[in-house]
């Protein structure tokens, strides 16, 4: 999903174009509605990934502003669903079992997780898929199983991929899903199916967006990595301020108008940014160079020694760190509580974030609820 690199851009300013065209107003249409609301409010669900590469500090006062706890990731090995190369998971379990109120879902693929395609291409491949994520649920304790194929017909990942994926991954959705419903009626436990997709609209045509909507549970619609390579722009702005920007407000109406019901979508935030090499004085939107990734613990040590330095894009209701050296986006505290009061006016389901462990402050969680 997130670690390393991300696939390359391949919208260009008429994406974006078509998307104002459709969609209207790039910027909020009712911006201090949005200003004064609180995140969280009741019925805005809050999600958090957690990553196994990680030795993840997990903090027990967190524990009431999270709904749901994402591990991963389990990976295809020799052709079937794997968790053995899992390093960490002994804590993410004693902290759940401390706070059963956090609904823990199991997370498989990411990005450069090679396998989907070929396991959701035949019937036996996706009964092999189904039989492997139940067994791991039913071991482990989960309550949720969470698709992160990135991405059905697209190689851009350096994983196989096929023209017939766009079906075969609702059949494996779908077997996933009658899988899942007959554990239900066994023990009366309710699973939850959740899918993880790009927030960019190019990868639309790849998808039966009606009909994945209609039977998955939850969409993690991942609203960061949208900056441009070689840009210093915004990489997770809730509103464009640019034409050539994508922003998760663009994303979220793309798909709600393709067919999946904004009841289900979960908008993302990070706990990362970019930093770009640049001396000009406003470099938001120009050229730049050198993209380096960054968590928001390293970035709010930047602010913290030049607070100057943090600048705060209204138009996008995105931050970013400029000192005339380096151009850094990311999501601060008043972008995700942003976010968050996006999610309850639009009826979303809610707001999910990108990687737990990647914010050291606790400021960031905080602001989700």
């Amino acid at each position: 999903m997130l670690i390393g690199n991300h696939p390359p851009r391949y919208r260009a300013v008429l994406l974006a174009v078509v998307l104002l065209t459709l969609f209207g107003s790039a910027g909020p249409a009712e911006g201090p509605g949005i200003l004064g609301a609180r995140a969280g409010s009741a019925g805005t669900l809050t999600a958090v990934y957690i990553y196994d590469g990680h030795q993840t500090v997990y903090r027990d006062e967190d524990a009431a502003k999270i709904d749901q706890m994402f591990y991963s990731f389990a990976l295809f090995r020799k052709g079937r669903v794997s968790v053995s190369h899992w390093k960490n998971f002994k804590s993410f379990q004693a902290y759940i079992q401390k706070h059963p109120g956090i609904t823990p879902i199991l997370s498989i693929g990411g990005w450069g997780a090679d396998g989907f395609s070929q396991a959701a291409a035949t019937e036996k491949g996706r009964a092999a898929f189904v039989d492997d994520v139940l067994r791991l649920m039913q071991e482990h304790g989960f309550k949720g199983v969470d698709i992160d194929w990135e991405y059905p017909g697209s190689s851009a990942a350096g994983i196989k991929s096929s023209p017939e994926d766009k079906q075969n991954y609702t059949l494996l959705l779908q077997a996933l899903r009658s899988g899942l419903d007959a554990l239900t009626a066994a023990d009366a436990m309710p699973r939850r199916l959740c899918i993880a997709i790009s927030g960019e609209p190019y990868l639309i045509p790849n998808l039966e967006v009606g009909r994945i909507g209609a039977i998955v549970d939850q969409v993690n619609l991942m609203t960061y990595n949208l900056n441009q390579s070689d840009t210093a722009s915004h990489h997770t702005a809730l509103y464009s301020s640019d034409p050539s920007a994508l922003s998760a407000d663009g994303c979220v109406r793309a798909y709600v108008s393709a067919g999946i019901p904004a009841g289900k979508i979960m908008i993302g935030a990070a706990f990362f940014g970019y930093r770009w090499n640049t001396k000009l004085p406003d470099p938001l939107y120009q050229p730049a160079r050198k993209m380096v990734r960054l968590t928001y613990s390293d970035i709010a040590e930047l602010i913290r020694k030049k607070p100057d330095a943090e600048k705060y894009d209204f138009a996008a209701q995105a931050p970013y760190f400029s000192d005339g050296k380096v151009f850094i986006t990311y999501d601060d505290a008043r972008s995700i509580t942003q976010k968050g009061a996006y999610a309850r006016e639009r009826g979303l389901m809610g707001l999910f974030v990108w990687e737990y462990g990647e914010d050291a402050t606790g400021v960031l969680v905080d602001a989700m609820r």
